[in-house]
């Protein structure tokens, strides 16, 4: 992987630099006007001075396509991709009733495993760096405190029942499997138990003698050998929406359930979903329902101590895009209820724009365009506007012509500049 993290000492020290990260602490929510090519490269330099104090960076797109690429190019300026988080937007759109995707799922309980894990556990001495795009920080999630005190902590010497332990962990959304190679799985063989905990980079096997732990060692999905000893194990929900808090919803929805139509009769009815939410376990559908089940908003943002630095690309952009959204979810509702395919109290699964802007203020927050979430003439509209935009500048196109390529080099030499082809 290039690495290009060794030109990151030279904007930490740049005045320019200097002056926006004063501007960042007071929290004057500087708009740093960087090129779109550049932005990585300043994220990468705001996150090692932002990790240099022990707190999370969080990048904030408008748009899908910009959190990857950001994603992407990132370790090439931190020099590693460890640490680095892609909280990622389910498949479906908001109010549709359909799967979420593993992958989706999974980056995003990582992500918040990293930000926030359970309370006698240390966080990583290296915070993360977490982009996420419009759509996927709008997305209501698991309350933190729900997330936090349901984690499991598994230690040697620690007593568990396995029937027990197997039972919290469908209730935390994991599922059975006969190989584990995935995480969120887990299997039984007599008195050993293997789990692949969502926040762990390797399944873990619990050897039991009697019902106290005995060892816990790591393992590779791919041979199945233990690759070593471990000293805990963590186990975090898998699913936003927990299993086991699942049976009340289906009592509360019983009425509305009892008038829709049977599957047979129209395979895109949900009624099947009730006795799937009575039993407890995870099914397809569950996180269509996690409005219901946690009725206080929480988004991403909760999950981040208040120094975390908030870093938003485009800040108009932004608030276009999350308005933009929120109309076009408002309409779906509408037509949804009117099909008889959503319940009329079913509550908003995302956040609008007004209940981001609320989580922001407070915070340490830049944006590396020169566009904030208002309009340059408001009152309150972020200061300094395009701090850093004297400092990059798209270079000279020479396309392919070393004639003309290497005496400008030579001329940037001469005249003092650092060159780094």
């Amino acid at each position: 992987m290039l690495n290009l993290s060794g030109l990151i000492d030279s904007l930490r020290m740049a005045p320019s630099f200097r002056a926006a990260l004063r501007a960042i602490r007071a929290r004057a929510a500087p708009s740093l006007g960087v090129m779109r090519a550049a932005r990585p490269y300043v994220v990468g330099t705001l996150a090692r001075e932002w990790q240099d104090h022990a707190a999370p960076v969080i990048v904030i797109t408008a748009k899908i396509d910009r959190a990857y690429t950001i994603s992407e190019q990132l370790p090439v300026w931190t020099g590693d991709a460890r640490g680095i988080y892609r909280f990622n937007e389910p498949s479906p759109l908001f109010y549709e009733r359909a799967p979420w995707g593993e992958n989706a799922i999974r980056g995003r309980l990582e992500t918040l495993a990293a930000l926030m894990p359970p309370e006698d556990v240390p966080l990583s001495p290296k915070p993360p760096i977490i982009i996420v795009s419009a759509r996927a920080l709008m997305q209501r999630t698991l309350p933190v405190h729900a997330f936090r005190q349901r984690a499991i902590v598994l230690r040697t010497g620690q007593r568990y029942s396995l029937e027990s332990l197997i039972g919290q962990w469908v209730g935390l959304g994991y599922e059975p499997a006969t190989l584990i190679t995935e995480p969120g799985t887990f299997s039984r063989r007599g008195g050993i138990l293997d789990i692949y905990p969502i926040a762990h980079d390797q399944p873990v096997r619990i050897e039991f003698f009697g019902d106290e732990i005995e060892t816990l060692r790591a393992f590779s999905p791919d041979t199945q050998r233990s690759t070593g000893k471990i000293e805990r194990a963590v186990i975090t929900p898998a699913r936003e929406a927990l299993p086991q808090d699942a049976p009340l919803l289906a009592t509360t929805l019983s009425k509305w359930f009892a008038g829709l139509p049977l599957q047979s009769a129209d395979v895109i009815s949900p009624k099947g979903d009730e006795v799937l939410l009575s039993s407890g376990a995870g099914f397809a559908y569950l996180e269509h329902y996690l409005p219901y089940l946690y009725r206080n908003p929480v988004s991403l943002l909760d999950y981040a101590p208040d120094d975390a630095l908030i870093v938003i690309e485009d800040g108009a952009e932004l608030r276009s895009t999350i308005d933009e959204i929120d109309e076009a979810a408002t309409r779906s509702r509408a037509e949804k209820i009117h099909a008889g395919i959503l319940a009329e109290d079913h509550p908003m699964p995302y956040l609008t724009w007004a209940q981001i802007e609320n989580s922001l203020q407070g915070r340490p927050v830049t944006y590396l365009s020169e566009h904030g979430a208002d309009d340059s003439d408001a009152a309150d509209a972020p200061t300094d506007v395009g701090a850093l935009r004297g400092m990059m500048s798209p270079g000279i196109r020479f396309g392919g012509q070393l004639k003309t390529f290497f005496p400008h080099i030579r001329t940037l030499r001469d005249s003092g500049d650092a060159v780094v082809v």
